[in-house]
């Protein structure tokens, strides 16, 4: 950790990991930025629950355990943090910057300091590029992006489904047994899930420095039909929401109903346990993707989009 001091009140905290305690002051300061009908995208619950893998997992890796989140910066103001940026690696040579600051310390400077810290980070890292992500309706967040020469690349629309809504949905269908199976990964189906991301999220995935990560097989499931593996999906449950992401079907066997009835497999996890929610996140592109989503009752409620900033 290192501590950078502005003046006798304000001083930013460098951090490689974030800390419980961290986690629950940061939550309090999303809550007061997110009154402004904005999805912030923080990966706080992801980054919190970044934990070393089991000696067995290693083992079958032969790597030392590396988290995906290379840095968090929080500055602070009179003991309170008020502004938040985190650098976060899912793959390939690009970083991903998301941040937040206080409504009453916005235009005083204070984000551009973080990521002046962040950018030096990155660009000690070698990375080609960054990208930089803003809610659409965020106002502060697209015109700070623009101004440091962000350029739109892509967006997403964060999608959910609420459990009343799901209850309802399920009690009108009749579709009987499902297609598929959810089938919870174990440490000798690695291999075959970072195959799977190669296909379904392209080879940088898994290439160059970046292969170096730990590859964690927390809360994966494998898609399955009579011990046919057909894709892989992963869901990270927390207390208001049970998040889907990492999922795909093999290219041999799409077109037939499978991903449709694989998502429809992880909302009965979800809402097993009581869940309200189901949220995804879906390139705004990707019509098969939101053809699944949408026809399992999905429904948008955001869009982030996505600027790149060159570093090199």
């Amino acid at each position: 950790m290192q501590l950078f001091s502005i003046n006798k009140e304000d001083y930013i905290e460098m951090k490689a990991a974030i800390t419980k305690e961290d986690y629950n002051n940061l939550k309090e300061l999303e809550a007061v930025c997110s009154k402004e009908n904005i999805n912030l995208k923080l990966e706080l619950g992801y980054k919190l629950s970044q934990l070393p893998l089991t000696a067995e997992v290693q083992a079958l890796t032969e790597k030392e355990p590396r988290s995906t989140c290379m840095k968090e910066y929080i500055y602070y103001s009179q003991g309170r943090p008020v502004s938040y940026l985190g650098i976060c690696n899912f793959g390939g040579n690009v970083y991903e910057l998301n941040g937040m600051t206080h409504p009453d310390f916005r235009n005083k400077g204070i984000f551009r300091r973080l990521y002046d810290h962040a950018f030096a980070e990155c660009r000690l890292a070698n990375k080609n590029s960054l990208l930089l992500l803003a809610d659409g309706n965020s106002d502060s967040g697209n015109g700070f992006i623009k101004s440091v020469g962000g350029v739109l690349s892509f967006s997403e629309y964060r999608m959910e489904l609420l459990a009343g809504e799901y209850a309802a949905r399920d009690k009108g269908l009749n579709n009987g047994t499902s297609q598929v199976v959810l089938v919870e990964a174990q440490p000798e189906d690695i291999n075959i899930l970072q195959q799977c991301d190669k296909i379904f999220f392209g080879d940088e995935e898994n290439e160059g420095e970046e292969s170096e990560n730990i590859y964690s097989i927390d809360h994966t499931y494998l898609i399955k039909k009579d011990d046919i593996m057909m894709g892989k999906i992963k869901i990270d449950f927390y207390e208001d929401a049970g998040f889907i992401y990492g999922f795909g079907v093999l290219p041999d066997y799409r077109g037939f109903g499978y991903g449709k009835a694989a998502i429809g497999e992880a909302l009965k996890e979800i809402f097993s346990r009581g869940i309200e929610k189901a949220a995804l996140d879906v390139a705004a592109a990707n019509d098969r993707a939101l053809y699944i989503y949408t026809g399992n009752g999905f429904k948008e409620v955001s869009v982030m989009r996505y600027y790149e900033v060159k570093v090199m």
